[in-house]
């Protein structure tokens, strides 16, 4: 005898009759690398970086704003015009659970408003300008060596050297420059004079890999990844008391 969840079942089509796949997917030169997303490349505008995740326009046009992701976005572009919204966010997520893809949506958004509002249900969000952006992202930058500045001749050697240097360019490294070159996490009243002249958006990837990375690498009588875990720390302090900055 045939019960109604059984009939239920019987009348489900297969998904590939029901869903209409992409044409890139569905195209003979698809390639699995392009889920491959790290944010390090992305933001340091790596012609290697698929387009489709390097532009802007073009990413949006094929995302889907989750409920989750949407309410990510409404939160900190509405922090990065002063509005409400939480300062401060932590991502968990599972291996594979979209950590890279909203990080990108966050660092497109930023930085590029207008190309949001290719999704209609976007249209609304707060509308931040000259917002300024970090990308730290510990898989690419070296524990021993840092990470090389573009246009210049020395390279920044902590994680607070980049962020100054990418919010504020020459005159925000300098706020820093004594810091980084010393090793030495800086106070949060000279991460509060970098914040400043925000809007600020600062977004954080594979931290833990970097920290595991800097343990070894004395500092006087500590190490790097002590000092770089009390930047961590006043970094956040001087983030909530800054009016138009949101740290991810």
């Amino acid at each position: 005898m045939s019960t109604k969840s059984d009939k239920t079942s019987l009348d489900l089509k297969p998904w590939v009759q029901v869903v209409q796949v992409h044409p890139d997917v569905d195209s003979p030169n698809f390639s699995e690398d392009i889920f491959a997303l790290d944010l390090g490349p992305l933001a340091d505008g790596n012609k290697s970086v698929p387009a489709v995740y390097r532009e802007p326009e073009h990413f949006f046009r094929v995302s889907y704003l989750t409920k989750g992701l949407r309410s990510l976005l409404e939160d900190v572009l509405s922090r990065l015009t002063g509005g409400t919204g939480n300062r401060i966010l932590k991502l968990l997520t599972p291996f594979g659970g979209g950590k890279s893809h909203t990080l990108a949506s966050l660092f497109h958004a930023a930085r590029n408003r207008k190309a949001l509002d290719i999704l209609p249900e976007a249209q609304g969000f707060s509308r931040p300008a000259n917002v300024r952006t970090a990308v730290f992202d510990g898989q690419f930058f070296d524990a021993t060596k840092g990470k090389e500045i573009p246009g210049e001749k020395f390279r920044a050697q902590t994680m607070w050297g980049w962020i100054a240097w990418s919010l504020g360019g020459k005159k925000g490294y300098e706020i820093m420059r004594q810091q980084d070159e010393a090793r030495v996490a800086p106070g949060a009243d000279e991460i509060m004079a970098l914040l400043a002249e925000g809007p600020n958006l600062i977004l954080l990837d594979e931290v833990l890999q970097y920290l595991i990375s800097v343990g070894g690498i004395k500092v006087h009588q500590t190490t790097l990844r002590d000092e770089t875990m009390s930047f961590l720390h006043r970094l956040t302090g001087a983030v909530g008391n800054s009016a138009n900055t949101a740290l991810v």
